[in-house]
């Protein structure tokens, strides 16, 4: 993936545009949706940055005609692995300036869209059970259930 750094103007921009429906169908790129959860976990804290991406990639999904249902949409695992991961990611950051921590993530390996795959079996990941609802990975261990509990 060939990234572009963001100004902490741009991030905010993209927030702002995710949470209100505004940006465009075509710029809801896996970057975007990276971009959302470190930032997310930045400003908000793991737990909150979970809930809010919980509540707002639906209401994204809403907005530019995405049905959230049990095949399409919504991915509350892929959502959780994310979050979490971008946590893990922030919390050995020593500068944790949104800006700082957003680029130097998505120049990480950790932004690699098959990562998950390396927890997860496809037809685990990609069942009805795991978009709705977080699941154990049954490739590799992964202490993922903590994203919802506070440290």
């Amino acid at each position: 993936m060939i990234y572009t750094s963001l100004a902490e103007k741009d991030i905010l921009d993209l927030l702002y545009q995710f949470e209100t429906g505004t940006l465009p169908k075509s710029a809801w790129t896996h970057e975007a949706h990276l971009i959302v959860a470190i930032a997310y976990n930045v400003l908000y804290g793991r737990i909150t940055a979970l809930d809010r991406a919980r509540i707002n990639i639906r209401r994204y999904n809403e907005a530019v005609g995405t049905p959230n249902t049990d095949h399409g949409g919504y991915h509350e695992t892929i959502t959780c692995f994310w979050i979490w991961l971008a946590d893990c990611f922030l919390q050995a950051q020593e500068d944790q300036s949104i800006e700082t921590v957003c680029n130097t993530f998505m120049r990480s390996r950790y932004t690699d869209k098959q990562l998950p795959l390396r927890y997860y079996s496809a037809a685990l990941l990609f069942s009805t059970a795991a978009r709705m609802a977080l699941v154990e990975p049954d490739i590799s261990p992964l202490y993922i259930t903590d994203v919802t509990t506070e440290k």
